[in-house]
């Protein structure tokens, strides 16, 4: 049976959860495990450092084994880092090789030497000693370009099974080049207890000694740091800041533990906003998967980071721009023909325009074909006129007497405008009567393809303005855009090509609008006043410009007064319904559970304990352990 030290705490509760598991299947072995009993009398590490940045250990350890325990066969040995090669090990007990060195079944880190014959006894004392070269130990020191830095850790063994403390010896041998002034240590908590000059004429060089002589080994031995020229080196091992920022996250558990628990959090909201709330069994393969990468690669778990907040930020942003979506499900065929005869609400609604730009259309259609008028336009009140304040059948009969087209989605506006003409319109709730309009598209969408309509719309709407456009002659232009004004609203940038008429001489104005009669008043008063007079008078083009600029301010105040979940009709939160991925996972998983029940079937299982090594700082040698 093999003495095993002490556990560190695990990067993830997964890892606690398999020790716990591990710890039960081998529960009789670890009851045995518990008959080590031993004194490490003392630890000696030399650590000689080498021009091509590797260093070698010397370890000399004296066990003591206690009175009934159980022989120390095997000894673990925890190892700076994972680029170690065995064939550059030796070892030895009371100056007897032992051959046989493997990598460690009980630490992550490190080595098992096994002492066959030479087990150390109970009652008797035995001084162990172990030799290795570890490549890539001298680091750049990252305070100064010049030097070279190496950190380092002693090998500890379980506190359980140790009786009495240990004097713990460690030195750091530099190459000759380097003088006793030149050395520095890293902290003030850990400097070193002596520097001398060791050994003869060229081989003499400076040693720096760290001496505790009463010392409880455990994972929490002291962490020695020194510094020096690097000008005898041949190579340092060189650190950019994501290597050191990758570094400083592997040796901080509770800091993965956290961070990944984070992550997990935000991407599980991030998908399920992302798929209303489906694709449960999708997202917890993925979380399966995402724990097992941060667990056993730091690196890629620091740059799971910008990817699931970059998925975030775009998700949140698709979301955003589907918010305006409130089309309802429709019976459209692919390939089923354009729907054509659509006035411009509806095909603001099948663009899926914002409902207040949507109302706006038909606020300014109702009052261009004289079923309202203007009381006031900032705010904007309407006043239905006279002889269509009735009914809906008589105001339909009257309205054909005049040649005149009346929509049967205008009625609802109609009836909620009567006697309210001392209300702001964007003060009234008018979403009865958009849903109801949004409704009706939708019903007469059955059967046509929807976007083959949507870019048919979107032609006509480019076609209303290149052909006021293309007109030269001002009262001709007003003509088609008077003809074509509620089409021209549709594009997104009709204001900004209004400017750009007014900017050039050009200023329309509706003829219902209060502009258009403020304006041909001037111009009647313009004509018959002296020169005098009229040159504090606003101009023509001033009253008439102002027409766009009320526009967009009216759209935006419906715009700000309306939104599409009040209307019922809002698009599911999500993007992608991922329900028939559940379904489908569900059904793999129930076929392979039947097919393994018909197989049948029996077998062993067993477990086995693992151990941490200690995490390394910039050139920092972990800790090992025995048994």
């Amino acid at each position: 049976m093999n003495v095993t030290r002490n556990r560190r705490p695990r990067r993830h509760l997964s890892k606690w959860f398999v020790g716990i598991v591990a710890c039960w299947l081998c529960g009789p072995s670890l009851a045995v495990a518990q008959n080590y009993r031993f004194q490490v009398r003392e630890l000696d590490l030399q650590v000689h450092i080498q021009p091509d940045a590797s260093a070698r250990l010397d370890y000399k350890i004296i066990f003591r084994n206690q009175g009934g325990a159980h022989p120390i066969d095997i000894v673990d040995i925890g190892l700076p880092h994972r680029g170690y090669s065995i064939s550059n090990m030796s070892a030895s007990l009371d100056g007897a090789p032992l051959t046989t060195i493997r990598k460690s079944e009980y630490i992550d880190v490190g080595v098992e030497v096994h002492l066959g014959g030479q087990a150390i006894q109970a009652g008797r004392e035995g001084t162990f000693r172990f030799q290795a070269t570890m490549p890539d130990m001298v680091y750049q020191d990252t305070t100064d370009k010049t030097r070279a830095s190496l950190q380092m850790v002693a090998t500890w063994f379980d506190p359980d099974l140790q009786v009495r403390r240990t004097h713990l010896k460690m030195a750091v041998h530099f190459p000759p080049a380097v003088q006793p002034e030149q050395v520095t240590y890293h902290d003030e908590a850990t400097r070193y207890h002596q520097k001398v000059l060791f050994g003869n004429g060229d081989e003499a060089h400076v040693v720096t000694v760290w001496d505790w002589p009463n010392h409880a080994l455990s994972s929490a031995n002291p962490k020695v740091g020194v510094s020096f020229p690097k000008a005898p080196m041949e190579r340092v091992v060189t650190q950019s800041a994501w290597d050191l920022l990758v570094k400083w996250f592997r040796e901080r558990p509770h800091v993965q533990l956290f961070s990944g628990a984070a992550i997990c959090i935000l991407f599980l909201v991030t998908f399920f906003r992302f798929s209303h709330g489906t694709g449960w069994i999708l997202a917890l393969l993925v979380i399966a998967g995402l724990i097992f990468m941060m667990y056993h690669n730091p690196a890629l778990h620091l740059l799971t980071w910008p990817v699931v907040v970059g998925l975030c930020v775009w998700n949140e942003y698709a979301l955003r721009r589907r918010r305006t979506g409130y089309l309802p499900a429709m019976a459209t065929v692919e390939g089923g023909g354009i729907k054509r005869g659509l006035t411009a609400p509806q095909a603001a609604v099948l663009l899926e325009l914002p409902l207040g730009q949507v109302l706006t259309l038909v606020i300014f259609g109702l009052l261009k074909k004289g079923f309202v008028r203007v009381v006031s336009e900032s705010p904007l009140k309407v006043d239905v006129a006279q002889e269509y304040a009735t009914s809906r059948k008589t105001r339909q009969r009257r309205a054909s007497r005049t040649g005149v087209v009346l929509h049967s989605y205008e009625h609802p506006f109609l009836d909620l405008l009567m006697g309210k003409k001392d209300t702001p319109v964007e003060k009234l709730d008018m979403h009865g009567a958009l849903k109801s309009l949004v409704l009706g598209t939708a019903r007469r969408m059955k059967g046509f393809d929807l976007s083959d309509s949507q870019e048919y719309y979107r032609r006509i709407i480019q076609r209303a303005w290149r052909e006021a456009e293309s007109i030269g002659e001002l009262e001709v232009r007003d003509e088609a855009v008077e003809r074509n004004l509620d089409w021209m609203l549709l594009d997104p940038h009709w204001n900004d090509r209004f400017d750009h008429w007014g900017s050039h001489g050009y200023h329309y104005y509706p003829h219902w609008s209060r502009a258009h009669t403020s304006a041909t008043s001037e111009a009647r008063g313009a004509a018959a006043a002296p020169a005098s007079a009229t040159s504090s008078r606003t101009s023509i083009g001033e009253v008439a410009g102002s027409f766009a600029g009320w526009a967009e301010t009216t759209s935006h105040g419906l715009i700000s007064a309306v939104e599409p979940a009040s209307l019922g009709l809002e698009t599911p939160a999500g993007i992608l319904d991922l329900s028939g991925v559940d379904r489908v996972t569900a059904d793999v998983f129930e076929a392979l559970a039947e097919a393994s029940k018909n197989q049948g079937g029996g077998g062993r299982g067993g477990g086995g304990c693992a151990c941490a090594c200690a995490g390394c700082a910039c050139a920092c040698a972990c800790a090992g352990g025995g048994r």
